[in-house]
């Protein structure tokens, strides 16, 4: 493994004259996976984790402190190893804010106080990288090989795979069924120091069992990298032994037929052979990993225990979860799933989207499909939750044909103070936003923007003005509030198009 003190001693590296801005424990034992430089300030969801980011600062800097901690705040949401910025030829050291928030948020800051290419620190970490990552392919090749051959001459036997599987890796290997029964285990225990990766065995559609790897590394690219590699030789190793029950297969055929936008009459005939009842309504999560430990099984299980209307399928690595919700409570049922399921999250490396409910269960498919975009773009981090009806302005925008069409509309209603945050440096339109969403609690949205209410009255008192008036008097009220969120959420060339002035 590739730490970041290596790096910052590395030739290329320490020709920038590198210091460390932050005080984030553990950071030169950080393990780091790749060196990318970029300026873009919306970068975070192209982002994996591990990588050290470069950047020349530019337009970081130029950019209000809030929109700094945002920007902060995204790069650790994604768990990169560090942020290395830029300052030579500047007047001004970091800005304090700015170490202030990579502190706050965990995240290693390094201050470039000489110029380097960026692409001579880029080539030569990453060259060791990729050496690294090449070796570690070797050994899980190796163990794959050697699995394979044992499949071949004497048969699927667990424990036999598992103890190979334990020695080619230097790890501990435990099986488990999902609901946490053991299955098998090999090796010395590892320590709570090291590293994990989990991964789900896949049988017919049905999660057949989970497969748990640790070692004393703290590096977990080799872990993730076999469990990726070996859950498909330990399905193949299973087959044999798991046969799913009927209503398992009919489970797993409700919701690939879900999944896959099926005929509602199929879907209306699985929905019944899976054992629930006609009339209901629906809603779907999807739970996802982003190459971290995907601990599928303990959701699968906090999930079902906490409803009984329950239908889960493991889908491209995915999580996807069906809901049957009585019609007369739907909006409530919902509140308190989404509720149950950030409890199950909790401390798991697993994120989740929950979409809209629909009236109709053999329409789960809608919902499917809005959980799964929210996190296509959204940056959730580890036990978060997110609700699709939080994301309707941004969905707006995504689903209109056009994206000219609505700036106009946006820049007539809400373009004043768009334009007054941008000049001012202020946050306007985000205290706008959190009002409405709060129903126009002005005492509730301080709380949440954690101001003064004087503080709050000020802001809205400026905001009427720029909006002609209270919008609550205005009859535009809903107009404003879906421009709000457009604006909020949209890139500022979309939020300024179709401007005159």
């Amino acid at each position: 493994m590739i730490t970041l003190a290596e790096v910052l001693a590395s030739q290329s590296m320490s020709a920038a004259d590198p210091m460390l801005c932050s005080d984030v424990p553990g950071t030169l034992h950080r393990v780091v996976r790749w060196v990318h430089s970029s300026e873009v300030l919306e970068i975070a969801p192209l982002l994996r984790g591990g990588e050290l980011l470069l950047s020349g600062g530019e337009a970081l800097l130029a950019l209000p402190s809030k929109e700094q901690e945002d920007y902060v705040r995204s790069l650790a949401v994604r768990n990169i190893a560090a942020l290395a910025v830029q300052s030579a030829g500047r007047a001004d050291p970091l800005p304090e804010g700015l170490i202030a928030a990579a502190n706050a948020n965990g995240l290693p800051l390094i201050d470039l106080r000489a110029v380097a290419p960026f692409v001579d620190i880029a080539e030569a970490v990453n060259r060791l990288v990729v050496n690294e990552q090449a070796a570690a392919h070797q050994v899980v090749d190796d163990v794959s090989r050697r699995i394979a051959r044992q499949i071949t001459d004497k048969g699927p036997h667990v424990p036999t795979i598992l103890e190979l599987v334990a020695a080619g890796l230097a790890a501990e290997v435990s099986l488990a069924a999902p609901d946490g029964q053991p299955l098998g285990h090999a090796g010395g225990a590892a320590d709570d120091g090291g590293s994990r990766a989990v991964a789900g065995i896949v049988v017919g559609g049905q999660l057949a069992a989970q497969l748990t790897l640790r070692s004393a590394s703290p590096d977990p690219f080799l872990l993730e990298l076999a469990a990726d590699r070996l859950s498909g030789i330990l399905a193949l190793a299973l087959a044999q032994a798991f046969h799913p029950t009927p209503a398992q297969v009919a489970e797993a055929s409700l919701l690939e037929a879900v999944l896959e936008d099926g005929s509602a009459g199929s879907i209306r005939r699985l929905w019944l052979q899976a054992g629930l009842q006609p009339g209901q309504a629906a809603v779907m999560a999807v739970f996802r990993t982003y190459g971290r430990d995907a601990d599928f099984a303990a959701v699968a299980r906090a999930l079902r225990t906490g409803a009984v209307n329950v239908r889960s399928h493991l889908w491209d690595g995915d999580l996807a979860v069906l809901f049957a919700l009585p019609q007369h409570s739907a909006r409530t049922a919902r509140e308190a799933l989404l509720r149950a399921a950030r409890d199950a999250v909790g401390a798991l490396d697993v994120c989740a989207a929950f979409g809209p409910w629909v009236a109709d269960g053999p329409s789960a498919h809608k919902s499917y499909v809005e959980a799964r975009e929210i996190l296509g773009y959204a940056e959730a981090s580890a036990g978060e939750v997110l609700d699709a009806m939080d994301f309707l302005g941004r969905r707006i925008l995504g689903a209109v044909p056009d994206p000219a069409f609505l700036g106009p509309y946006v820049r007539a209603t809400v373009g004043g103070i768009v334009d007054w945050d941008q000049k001012h440096g202020t946050a306007l339109l985000a205290t706008l936003l959190c009002w409405l969403e709060s129903g126009c609690n002005t005492t509730g949205s301080a709380l949440t923007l954690n101001i003064e209410r004087q503080t709050m009255h000020k802001r809205l008192n400026k905001i009427h003005e720029l909006l002609d008036g209270d919008p609550r008097t205005s009859g535009r009220l809903s107009a404003i509030h879906i421009a709000a969120a457009v604006a909020a959420t949209a890139p500022p060339s979309s939020r300024m198009s179709g401007r005159n002035a």
